[in-house]
């Protein structure tokens, strides 16, 4: 797409992009933040289980405090830098810039997706998917070139890893990569020094991912510990979190059953069989194995497979273009363009119908935040203050109003006892300040009952 044509394309990619996700930058806190932000302030980025995201958090929270259009703000302009690494990377895979921009229009919003458009807890898979790509892309440019790019490849790869566990994948679509798109011959003389020179090539990189599971995987801080990061190699948790996901990837027009998963994964499989293009197969299998660190675990919301979705562009996008260069060999220069605009108006209305159910949940995530902490701002806590909550909104045990009075007056040592709490506070303890909600806000009493 030349000239004026590349300029309406990214002109209407943009408008679709910041057109249904723009008013996320309106976006307040949710209860997430408050943990990860609590986490990032008072503990060692060391200590971090995903340090990348805790120093996003933690340098923006010496900024700008509690103010968060600048979080808001920081997280779009890694969407668009992400939107715009879709489009390179799609590029380098297909050499073709239609396909790269119809990939582009795909990817540059989906309703499912609303955590990474209204939460700011979603920033940790916002930075692993610009890190993993960004050395996915940068490799294929220099894989050839001289050992310190490979170590900036390695740095980015690392960073991903800081990010979120999920980039643990990226040395297997390295070597995917060179297999696909440089081959060895197919006998054994030249396949033995085509995997010498991969070895040479990523053996750092395979060394900080057996370091990084092992790590991940033993020892009293494991994930694994977990149940909710603890894998389940089972047929029916395969099959139940594909159905799952693929709800969301098709906006439920489709009812998955195993039977129709098993079908769609034949569908990719056979796409790339029929059209035989290398960066059809590179796609599915980013769509097919790139998913499996997430779907053997309990399923998440859509945004959990965020990593994977590039797959799913290049694969239709490069789909469509083979199509109609074969059903419409005479179509003629306004052809790219004009499926495009096909594409365009398609997905328009769609993203229209299903972007309600994507702001559900987000309002009462935000507003359950906003009641304690624009309140709170304006009221005085001693430091080391014991308070006591008379009645509030959060669930018994949960930690999310301790964080909010530590991270508002930047003291770790106020206590926060709830009145709810099973064993109640103790009897005659004296608290320095006592608060309830009324009228859905934190408000200040005179003084604790007796």
């Amino acid at each position: 797409m030349p000239g004026r044509n590349t300029i309406f394309a990214t002109l209407l990619i943009a408008g679709v992009f910041l057109g249904f996700s723009g008013d996320g930058l309106r976006a307040y806190f949710t209860p997430d933040d408050m943990m990860n932000l609590y986490g990032a302030w008072f503990r060692p980025l060391a200590e971090s289980d995903r340090p990348v995201g805790a120093l996003f958090y933690r340098a923006l929270f010496a900024a700008f405090g509690f103010n968060s259009l600048p979080y808001r703000i920081a997280c779009f302009a890694i969407l668009s830098a992400n939107l715009a690494l879709l489009y390179i990377l799609c590029l380098k895979l297909s050499r073709s810039r239609e396909v790269a921009a119809l990939a582009c229009l795909l990817g540059a919003y989906h309703a499912h997706l609303a955590d990474l458009y209204y939460s700011t807890g979603t920033v940790f898979d916002l930075l692993c998917f610009l890190f993993y790509f960004g050395a996915l892309a940068l490799y294929i440019q220099v894989r050839e070139r001289a050992i310190r790019w490979l170590i900036l490849v390695l740095g980015l790869y690392l960073c991903a890893l800081g990010a979120k566990e999920m980039a643990v994948t990226l040395p297997l679509f390295l070597v995917l990569y060179d297999l696909i798109y440089y081959p060895p011959a197919p006998h054994l003389s030249s396949a033995l020094p085509w995997a010498g020179r991969e070895l040479r090539r990523l053996w750092p990189f395979a060394l900080f991912t057996a370091a990084f599971i092992l790590y991940k995987t033993t020892g009293a801080a494991r994930m694994t510990a977990n149940s909710a990061y603890s894998p389940s190699f089972s047929w029916q948790v395969l099959i139940a979190n594909w159905k799952h996901y693929a709800y969301d990837l098709f906006y439920g027009a489709i009812q998955f059953t195993g039977l129709r998963i098993v079908l769609l994964w034949a569908v990719v499989l056979a796409l790339v069989f029929v059209l035989r293009k290398r960066d059809l197969l590179f796609a599915a299998c980013l769509i097919l194995l790139g998913i499996l660190p997430v779907v053997l675990i309990a399923e998440r919301g859509f945004y959990a497979i965020y990593l994977t979705l590039p797959g799913w562009y290049l694969l239709i996008a490069r789909s469509l273009t083979t199509a109609r260069r074969r059903l419409l060999p005479r179509a003629g220069a306004a052809a790219p363009a004009i499926l495009f605009l096909i594409v365009a108006a398609c997905l328009v209305p769609l993203h229209w119908r299903q972007k309600p159910r994507g702001n559900r949940w987000v309002a009462e995530a935000h507003e359950s935040v906003r009641c304690t902490l624009q309140p709170l701002s304006h009221y005085g806590v001693p430091r080391g203050a014991k308070v006591l909550v008379l009645k509030d909104p959060y669930p018994e045990g949960d930690n999310i109003l301790l964080a909010m009075f530590r991270l508002t007056f930047r003291d770790e040592d106020i206590q926060v006892r709830h009145l709810k709490s099973p064993s109640g506070p103790p009897r005659g303890e004296v608290y320095d300040r006592v608060f309830t909600y009324a009228n859905q806000q934190l408000t200040p009493v005179p003084s604790a009952p007796k």
